[in-house]
């Protein structure tokens, strides 16, 4: 079985032969995020990678790629796509003063898209997650989120989209409503939820791969413990 499939230089996979999933976090990291919530967010994702490198094939039809959002027109990529087998530990920092998300959530279609075609040249894909996380209201204003929404919305209908949300304290859930046609996939969380979310990210991606491209799938149940 072939290890790697190059296309361009940074766009390579491993086990080729074998369909991938695109997993992408869209991070805030606004200051509010400062203290228990952003410690909480890092040690629940690590945690997640560490858990999805115990199973030797997810490791590897898994690519993460993260995104952060905080500033408007800042650098929003953090990680871009790597398999979990050569994911290190990530350490995020809240320190921007503003919530703009809709430059990050443009970012993670566009690149989702492409990294989708790469797969399709090879083994195939599963349905891409983008995984949202937020403490807050939005800054970008109604006409941007409404733009974002619709392009998420179409991939959605396509079902070339899974969209899941967790909002978190101050968050505006009518603003997350703009963005998806699912608003049972908008939760209610708090910081002590990231890690059990995570992991349930993790069995999730473990049933979904284990069957065919395409294929309808059952969910784990996510349940907090309060």
């Amino acid at each position: 079985m072939g290890r790697n499939i190059v296309d361009r230089p940074v766009d390579w996979i491993v086990e080729a032969s074998e369909a991938h999933v695109a997993l992408t976090l869209v991070l805030d990291v606004s200051g509010s995020m400062d203290g228990e919530k952003i410690n909480s967010l890092n040690a629940a994702v690590n945690g997640m990678i560490m858990q999805m490198k115990e199973d030797p094939r997810l490791m590897n039809i898994v690519d993460l790629m993260i995104l952060i959002f905080g500033t408007h027109g800042r650098q929003n990529i953090y990680q871009g796509f790597r398999a979990i087998a050569h994911c290190e530990s990530i350490s995020l920092e809240a320190t921007d003063v503003n919530t703009y998300v809709a430059d990050a959530l443009e970012t993670a279609l566009d690149f989702i898209r492409n990294r989708c075609e790469i797969y399709d040249k090879a083994g195939g894909s599963y349905k891409p997650w983008v995984v949202l996380i937020t403490d807050g209201e939005f800054h970008d204003g109604a006409a941007a989120l409404h733009k974002i929404g619709d392009r998420m919305k179409q991939r959605e209908d396509r079902g070339k989209l899974q969209f899941f949300a967790l909002g978190v304290d101050g968050y505006d859930r009518s603003q997350l409503e703009m963005l998806t046609r699912n608003p049972a996939h908008i939760i209610d969380a708090k910081a002590a939820n990231f890690a059990e979310f995570f992991s349930w990210v993790g069995r999730s991606l473990k049933v979904v791969s284990s069957k065919d491209p395409g294929d309808s799938v059952a969910l784990p149940t996510l349940q907090f413990t309060v």
